[in-house]
């Protein structure tokens, strides 16, 4: 493959394999830092939420101390699932089976019989298991189940820009519950999607744009430029940027505008961020996001919507999309239902753009799971921008980490990197 991937091409077929599949869990989310949630949504002690890392059971929790965690949803007797509950708030998780239990920090404090059945058991030594790194950026948790893992902050690199200027530069809270749909597509094709496929809006969501549903960018209200940020340590952006006189900030009111950190940031990405009309891209492996000023009717005003998307691998060609819905903390009560409306009637299982996509992708690994696909080694092809009078080219003077490609949209270079990073991710030193 890494030959393919030189000339621009990526074999279909790894879109719907069973042995690659079962590699991608070990070796992919096995090894890499994976978003499990939001610190919002387990604001007190004792919250907490089942989550997956590739397809192994978790429950991410804060405990008694305050302190997240991120449990391995498995009792040490037998293995049963000691949360089944989807969200809540306890002090302690029972087993269903024998009535183990357990407390919101993962220690083992009940055993039913202990003293006629269990009197050599060192309960200290049989707590629940945990991911063994766990850590939060400006909000966001990760969790590597790796033995040993970079730090989350060395594996975003220069990933950490960008995140800044939504994180840091605004107080964010998950709104609501995240949605959650099944998808029969891989989950690589949505996540190179959100790398940076901005060539298939004015084909796949023509209908959205035409009513006028969807941001100022899209619509033609407002005149952008657009830049594919690759090459950023193998995580990728793309953002729109309007010449305005008038501050963009994806969308958000004046009065929303006026609660944000403005001293958060340094002078270019503070620069970027004020243009923004708007941004999207990817964390590898398969956390996406999209934040650009919504409407979900054409005769209202927009307003920043900014939506977490999770592509959970549930087989080979099959997924469950996640949707988190985010919203300024310090904004009024009613501009976070607004914005909560915008978000699940433009990106969710009904939203006005999701069934766009989610109809193209399923055909995707329809064939990618043929017979004929194999007997004719058939590739994908990116290989757009690279011709001689290419209008893609690369901006030098872009103050933020990796290559910037003016006119992002002609170029697949983002999605390429989703899968060099992936192909390096899923090979051993030398091994195809």
């Amino acid at each position: 493959m890494g030959e393919t991937l030189e000339r621009g091409e990526v074999p279909i077929e790894i879109l719907n394999d069973e042995d690659i599949y079962q590699r991608e869990l070990t070796e992919i989310f096995g090894q890499a830092w994976v978003y499990v949630g939001h610190e919002s949504e387990v604001p007190e002690p004792g919250d907490y939420r089942q989550r997956t890392i590739g397809e192994d059971p978790f429950v991410f929790v804060r405990d008694e101390h305050g302190k997240i965690r991120v449990l391995f949803n498995s009792c040490r007797h037998r293995g049963a699932n000691i949360c089944r509950a989807e969200k809540g708030n306890t002090t302690h998780f029972r087993c269903p089976y024998h009535g183990w239990t357990y407390q919101n920090t993962g220690d083992l404090v009940g055993v039913p019989q202990k003293g006629a059945g269990f009197d050599h058991l060192e309960a200290e030594e049989h707590g629940l298991r945990e991911a063994p790194h766990v850590d939060t950026y400006n909000g966001l948790v990760f969790a590597c189940i790796a033995p040993e893992a970079p730090s989350l902050e060395e594996y975003l690199g220069g990933a950490t820009w960008y995140l800044d200027m939504y994180f840091d530069l605004i107080d964010m809270e998950v709104v609501g519950d995240p949605q959650r749909w099944v998808v029969d597509a891989d989950w690589k094709t949505p996540t190179e999607n959100f790398y940076g496929d901005n060539y298939h809006v004015p084909m796949g969501h023509k209908s959205a744009i035409d009513v006028g549903i969807g941001s100022e960018t899209a619509t033609g209200e407002e005149e952008s430029k657009l830049y594919g940020i690759a090459d950023c340590d193998g995580h990728a952006f793309s953002i729109y940027q309007i010449e305005s006189e008038k501050p963009m900030f994806w969308g958000h009111p004046e009065r929303v505008v006026e609660t944000f950190n403005h001293d958060a940031l340094d002078d270019d990405q503070y620069e970027v961020a004020r243009k923004s009309g708007v941004t999207l891209g990817t964390i590898f492996p398969n956390l996406s996001f999209i934040f650009l000023g919504g409407r979900d009717d054409p005769n209202k005003d927009p307003v920043g919507t900014f939506c977490l998307r999770q592509w959970q691998p549930r087989g080979p060609g099959e997924m469950e999309a996640w949707n988190w819905i985010l919203a300024p903390t310090d904004a009024p009560d009613e501009y976070k239902e607004r914005v909560y409306e915008v978000g699940m009637s433009t990106f969710s299982a009904a939203g006005n753009f999701e069934p766009d996509d989610i109809g193209i992708w399923d055909g995707i690994d329809e064939a990618a799971g043929s017979v004929f696909a194999e007997q004719t080694e058939a590739t994908t092809l990116f290989t757009m921008g690279r011709g001689e009078n290419t209008a893609a080219t690369v901006d030098d003077d872009w103050a933020g980490p990796g290559t910037a490609y003016a006119n992002g949209g002609v170029t697949d270079e983002n999605q390429l990197d989703f899968y060099r990073k992936w192909h390096e991710t899923m090979t051993t030193e030398g091994a195809e």
